[in-house]
């Protein structure tokens, strides 16, 4: 199954109501099992018993458990990002850098969901299309100002903005891969997720962009009350908005 066909099924329009009920009572317990940290025997017979519906309603809702488990992951993503307010647009440096750190904070309530979601990411033997997902959830927070970055003429020569947000994705993932393993403790993983990623960007960037990313990174190490107002701003959306990785309700699917 290609991108357009894995995404082509969060906006099915032939199914009746029963059937989108079903599929989210699937995508419901496939979450759950993720965040169990049920990974290494995710099946479609444990699916199917925990969603009670027969292991034909799942095949022909999603096509096979790889699709299940990259849907599964990418509908709470996605409906996360739908419920949150952001003060800055996607396509700034402020907003790529404050969907960062919402995602990182959220990430925090969410440890053996996490946990589960980052062994997939760095997995030797991930079905391809899940990764194709992962790498998308990763790369999306800084794509939009990396363009507006290389049409303003402020990246580094040689830099790739899709490649460097596949590069930044990574190390995103590694800093939470380092927290699920006691590497990093809770109250540490905020800033040394946005020191990596920031002295990554100060590297690639030249102008006015790096000039932004440089002032950033230094109201972080000193700890600035523009830094942490930043990060209590962003605190106090996710309690408002925050979900749970079971929570379909505010998934949006048509009827």
């Amino acid at each position: 199954m290609d991108d357009d066909a894995l995404f082509a099924l969060g906006t099915m329009t032939n199914s009746s109501p029963a059937m989108f009920e079903r599929r989210r009572r699937i995508l419901r317990e496939a979450r759950r099992m993720i965040g169990e940290g049920r990974m290494d025997d995710f099946n479609i017979r444990e699916l199917c018993r925990r969603a009670e519906v027969s292991s034909r309603t799942v095949y022909n809702a999603f096509g096979g458990k790889e699709a299940v488990i990259a849907l599964a992951i990418r509908d709470y993503f996605e409906a996360f990002h739908q419920s949150m307010t952001f003060v800055s647009d996607e396509d700034s440096f402020d907003g790529a850098l404050e969907r960062v750190m919402a995602a990182t904070l959220r990430n925090l309530q969410i440890p053996n969901y996490l946990r589960a979601v980052t062994a997939l990411y760095f997995s030797p033997t991930l079905d391809p299309q899940i990764r194709r997902v992962l790498l998308d959830i990763g790369r999306r927070q800084w794509f939009a100002w990396l363009r507006q970055v290389r049409s303003r003429r402020q990246l580094e020569r040689g830099i790739d903005p899709e490649q460097m947000a596949v590069d930044l994705s990574d190390l995103q993932f590694a800093k939470v891969h380092q927290w699920g393993l006691g590497a990093l403790a809770e109250d540490q993983l905020v800033d040394v997720t946005a020191c990596s990623v920031l002295t990554h960007v100060a590297g690639a960037t030249r102008g006015e962009a790096r000039a932004s990313v440089r002032a950033k990174l230094q109201a972080m190490n000193r700890g600035t009350p523009a830094w942490r107002d930043f990060i209590t701003g962003i605190r106090l959306r996710i309690d408002q908005h925050w979900i749970q990785p079971t929570d379909t309700s505010r998934t949006k699917y048509p009827r």
